[in-house]
């Protein structure tokens, strides 16, 4: 069972490997509405738990030991659409994906679409966008060239102050 399913009743990160949804203005409102409390609970747990003239900016523990949740949820409730996967696993729709990476305490961000979309044209602009609204909630969001030249995000919670 993975990290997101872990609990019933609470807001599933998207990750952008889901299959697609049919979701309707209501599914769509009620989303959003889930999004927002999801981030007041971040800032409400950093103010709670985090020492430092401002607690805010920087991820508390909670969060470092749900990086993949919350990554995923930051980008969803920023207006950054998840991508979708058909029964094959590959991408039927643009948006980001996460997935842990290679090392504890590391999530990493693609822009991933449908095969022959050109959405490699467009990785750069969309992580960089990523780039930006991590950064502003206080993760280390690095861009790195893979194999092929595709470009990805590793992303680290900055380390605590002492």
């Amino acid at each position: 069972m993975n990290e997101q399913n872990s609990q019933a009743g609470r807001l599933q990160a998207h990750t952008g490997a889901e299959r697609p949804g049919e979701a309707g203005p209501n599914e769509t409102a009620a989303r959003s509405a889930e999004l927002r409390a999801a981030i007041d609970s971040i800032r409400t747990i950093r103010r709670l738990t985090n020492l430092g003239p401002d607690p805010t900016v920087r991820p508390a523990e909670w969060e470092r030991r749900r990086l993949l949740r919350t990554v995923s949820l930051l980008l969803e409730a920023e207006g950054i659409p998840p991508s979708a996967a058909g029964e094959d696993g590959e991408p039927v729709r643009a948006g980001y994906r996460t997935s842990d990476g290679d090392r504890l305490g590391q999530v990493l961000v693609r822009w991933v679409g449908p095969r022959g979309s050109g959405i490699r044209f467009q990785e750069q602009e969309h992580l960089r966008r990523c780039q930006t609204v991590l950064r502003n909630w206080g993760f280390e969001a690095l861009e790195v060239r893979g194999p092929g030249g595709r470009r990805y995000l590793e992303v680290e919670a900055k380390a605590a102050e002492a």
